[in-house]
Order: structure tokens, then C-alpha cells, then sequence
């Protein structure tokens, strides 16, 4: 489950940054509206798919043991 929330959040890093490629190309006049929607959107869908999946399961990892 770790590894699989790893994953999401690199990957929401990676389509943030492609959002960010689409709105920096408008400074130099060769923006993209495609990967400024694409990044955000999947960028929004991994970051809340990753904090499910850790909420979901953080307890397997922080046990009381008295």
C-alpha cells in the first residue's frame, strides 16, 4: 500500500508539472490549454486518490500497543 501511495504522489508531482509547462509556455507565447487541463486534472485525481488509500490504511501503520 506504501509503494501505491509513493506512486500516486510522484505522479500527481509530475502532472502538477506539466500544468505548470502549459501555463509557463503562455510567457513565451507557445502555451498549451490541453496540458494545463490534463496536468490539473490528473494531478488533482492522484493527490486525492493518494490521500484516501493512506487514510484508508494509516492505521496499519500506527498501532497502539500499551
Amino acid at each position: 500500500m506504501r509503494i501505491i501511495v509513493l506512486l500516486l504522489s510522484i505522479t500527481t508531482v509530475v502532472l502538477y508539472g506539466y500544468a505548470l509547462a502549459g501555463m509557463g509556455g503562455f510567457l513565451i507565447g507557445r502555451g498549451r490549454i490541453d496540458y494545463i487541463v490534463w496536468g490539473l486534472a490528473g494531478g488533482t485525481t492522484t493527490a486525492v486518490a493518494a490521500l484516501w488509500l493512506w487514510k484508508k490504511s494509516i492505521h496499519l501503520y500506527f498501532k497502539d500497543e500499551d
